[in-house]
């Protein structure tokens, strides 16, 4: 009978401390709830973008992000060699082009693919993720004692 007690009074002693534990757990949720700030409206350009021979990497990031998401909605496979074609369909110089591998060292397919497009001291550089098929681009500014580095460490040779 003493036992039975003691059992549901330390049942009752639990209880109550886990209803305490989970009450005073709310207020640290009680306070000011964040606020997403407004994202602006991307800008769809009326025509499509062209391609500027000869022009500088901000000039033809329009046309590269185009291309990228042109490719990224099809049905090709997030891959280098396709991905590389396609950017050289559209006009850019391959031999001024890197690109990433498409598998790890470990043999695992890429996360993402990264494209690189030289245009004298500036890269375009794209990046499809292999999952979602998301594409980013952005000119940036080459690397290296002789500013012609797009993408830093090994890439793969671009040799068909």
């Amino acid at each position: 009978m003493v036992v039975k007690r003691a059992r549901r009074t330390s049942a009752a002693v639990a209880g109550s401390l886990l209803l305490m534990l989970g009450l005073s757990s709310c207020s640290l949720i009680e306070g000011p709830t964040p606020v997403t700030p407004e994202r602006p409206q991307v800008e769809v350009p009326a025509e499509p973008a062209q391609f500027i021979p000869g022009g500088s990497a901000e000039e033809n990031l329009p046309f590269f992000t185009q291309l990228l998401s042109e490719y990224s909605a099809g049905d090709q496979p997030i891959q280098g060699q396709p991905i590389v074609d396609a950017v050289a369909a559209g006009g850019f110089d391959k031999a001024a082009m890197q690109v990433s591998f498409d598998h790890s060292q470990t043999n695992l397919v890429a996360d993402s693919i990264y494209v690189a497009v030289r245009s004298d001291e500036t890269c375009l550089i794209g990046q499809l993720v292999t999952e979602d098929r998301e594409v980013a681009t952005q000119a940036v500014a080459a690397v290296g004692p002789d500013r012609n580095v797009c993408l830093i460490g090994n890439t793969r040779p671009i040799d068909w």
